[in-house]
C-alpha cells in the first residue's frame, strides 16, 4: 500500500479495502492534510466519512468522500468553534457583569431585609433571648443549691455531703 498521508490509515481504516486503495490519491491526500493541518482530528473526520451512505460503487464512494472532505474545508473546525464559542461566551458574561449594578451595602441589605419582613403577613416576631435561670439558693447556707428536696428546700453540695456524714440534720420546716 502507498499511502501518501500520514493521516490515511487513522481517517478511513474503518472502510472497505478496497475503497481505502481508491482513497489513497494525491488529492484525498492534500485535502486530508490540509484539513488536519486547519485543526480537524482524525477522530472526527473518520466520524463524518463513516457517517455517509455508500454510494453503490467503489470509485462513486470515494468521489463523494472526497466531496465530502472538501466540502468540509469551508466549515470551522469543531474543535476551534467550541473555543471560540467559550471566548464569546466569558466576553458575555465579562460584559453583564461590567453592566451590572453595584451590590447594595451591608446596611441597605439588612434595611431591606427588615421592610420586607415587617411587611409580611404571618411572620412570626423573633422571640425576646429568655433570661438565663438560676439556681434557688441552698436553705442551709445560702451557696447555690444543686440538689432538690422539697419546693422550699434546696441544698448545694457542701450542705449534701455534711448532712452524709451525720454531723449536721434538717429541722422540718413549715
Amino acid at each position: 500500500m502507498r499511502t501518501t498521508s500520514p493521516h490515511h490509515a487513522d481517517v478511513f481504516s474503518h472502510l472497505p479495502a478496497l475503497l481505502m486503495r481508491e482513497l489513497d490519491s494525491e488529492p484525498v491526500a492534500a485535502v486530508l492534510d490540509e484539513l488536519v493541518q486547519a485543526g480537524w482530528r482524525a477522530g472526527q473526520l473518520r466520524h463524518r466519512v463513516g457517517a455517509e451512505p455508500a454510494q453503490g460503487s467503489v470509485e462513486k464512494d470515494a468521489a463523494h468522500l472526497l466531496q465530502l472532505l472538501q466540502g468540509l474545508r469551508t466549515q470551522t473546525c469543531p474543535d476551534v468553534q467550541h473555543e471560540l464559542t467559550k471566548q464569546e461566551r466569558a466576553r458575555q458574561r465579562q460584559w453583564e457583569a461590567e453592566q451590572a449594578p453595584p451590590p447594595a451595602s451591608p446596611e441597605v441589605r439588612q434595611a431591606r431585609i427588615e421592610q420586607i419582613r415587617a411587611g409580611l403577613k404571618g411572620v412570626p416576631r423573633r422571640r425576646p433571648e429568655p433570661e438565663p435561670r438560676t439556681r434557688p439558693a441552698c436553705s442551709v447556707c445560702a451557696g447555690e443549691g444543686a440538689y432538690y428536696v422539697t419546693r422550699d428546700v434546696h441544698l448545694c453540695r457542701r450542705c449534701v455531703d455534711v448532712l452524709a456524714t451525720g454531723q449536721a440534720r434538717l429541722t422540718q420546716t413549715g
